[in-house]
């Protein structure tokens, strides 16, 4: 597990250009984003009741974290900077002295749940008649209900685009982690690519990958990883019995999971078999190609549009049937892959030093495979650097 350093700063800087007063941080990866740590039973349940921070749009002012009794002093050993806040749960946390002298210590009837505390708490910061940001594409309906019902006066905003806004440009410290997962992905990738020949099954690769990423302590396969053969890699499904054949095209789509630090890869491979069908040879050679132009113009100042222009042109003036809505995205945190900015041909937002983009160039065809060209890409200040290169797109 990695450490990294909460970026609460970056969200309040966000909140104050936006007029936001305040906010409530209820999802898991985002609770990480903000807190550096990951709360546990949070990240299982994915439930907006074991965690939340609540925080003022004020650098001097300090975040508030609200966790179960039970994880109160994990969080407290990590959350230096920030004000650390217990509910009673079902585990029943005791003190040393009730065990010692069986006697009960004298409690409220009445247990004090999440809920409770996070009412305290917005009330304590003064917002509950303010703007305050929450993140709408993660709460439930009730939730929301909840929210509202106790602070009539306030303004709720949805704040969700502004984490993926925050998580679009890295730190070093993400940089540097992000390197050390794309080695161990790449790393395992390219043990597994010499086990794809004839005759293997997709389950035998994949196995192949796991092992090697689990050998590493530091991360685990993405559950979503394909390993997929002829007519199965233009699907999506996870590897089967399916057995490589002679001329089949065979694509890994997948990465590693940074376990309760949220953070993943996304990365694809394709190769064809054995005697190759020229037509299949013509199409994954345009199709490289383009990704390696998108890859050569990307620095610094280029609208992301444009970027999109020069791979999608290039494979349509050849197979003037070709069509995709995106020829990448950003990624940072789980649980989805893809996020904000996408690399199509509306995103007018320039690339900035600091993201980290999948650059992809697909094809699939129907009853026959698919193809997709993919790689993990770092944007710098003079250009962009290749994050996934160990692994050849050519056997």
């Amino acid at each position: 597990m990695f450490y990294l350093l909460p970026k609460q700063n970056k969200i309040k800087e966000l909140l104050r250009k936006n007029g936001i007063d305040g906010a409530i941080v209820s999802s898991p990866e985002n609770f990480h984003y903000t807190t550096g740590f990951a709360s546990h039973q949070h990240t299982v349940s994915r439930q907006p009741m074991f965690s939340s921070v609540v925080m003022t749009n004020s650098d001097s002012e300090k975040s508030h974290v609200i966790a179960m009794d039970f994880e109160v002093p994990a969080l407290k050993e990590k959350m230096q900077d920030f004000v650390v806040k217990k509910y009673d749960t079902w585990v029943g946390v005791r003190e040393w002295e009730e065990i010692v002298s069986t006697k009960e210590k004298e409690r409220p009837d009445s247990f004090e749940t999440s809920i409770d505390v996070l009412i305290k708490t917005v009330k304590d910061l003064d917002l509950g008649n303010k703007t305050i940001g929450i993140e709408l594409d993660f709460l439930s309906f009730n939730y929301y209900n909840i929210l509202r019902e106790k602070f009539p006066e306030a303004n709720f905003v949805n704040i969700s685009d502004l984490f993926i806004l925050a998580r679009s440009i890295k730190t070093e410290e993400e940089i540097e982690m992000f390197r050390t997962l794309t080695r161990i992905q790449d790393e395992a990738l390219y043990h597994a690519c010499q086990f794809v020949n004839i005759g293997a099954s997709e389950k035998q690769v994949a196995h192949e990958y796991r092992k090697h990423v689990m050998a590493s302590g530091i991360c685990t396969p993405s559950s979503w990883s394909m390993f997929n053969t002829g007519t199965n890699s233009s699907r999506l499904c996870l590897p089967s019995d399916r057995i490589i054949k002679d001329g089949d095209i065979f694509k890994f789509d997948g990465g590693v999971n940074a376990e309760f630090d949220f953070y993943t890869t996304d990365t694809s491979r394709s190769w064809i078999i054995g005697n190759k069908h020229p037509a299949l040879s013509a199409l994954k050679d345009r199709l490289y190609e383009s990704q390696r132009k998108m890859i050569e113009a990307a620095k610094p100042g280029l609208p992301i549009n444009e970027l999109f222009n020069i791979g999608f042109n290039h494979v349509k003036e050849k197979y003037s049937c070709y069509h995709r809505g995106h020829l990448g995205h950003s990624i940072s945190m789980g649980p989805q892959t893809a996020e904000a900015p996408f690399i199509n041909a509306k995103e007018t937002r320039p690339l900035e030093a600091g993201m980290i983009l999948c650059i992809e160039v697909p094809c699939y065809i129907s009853g026959i495979g698919g193809f997709n060209i993919e790689d993990m890409i770092l944007i710098t200040p003079e250009g962009c650097e290749v994050l996934t290169y160990r692994t050849p797109h050519y056997l």
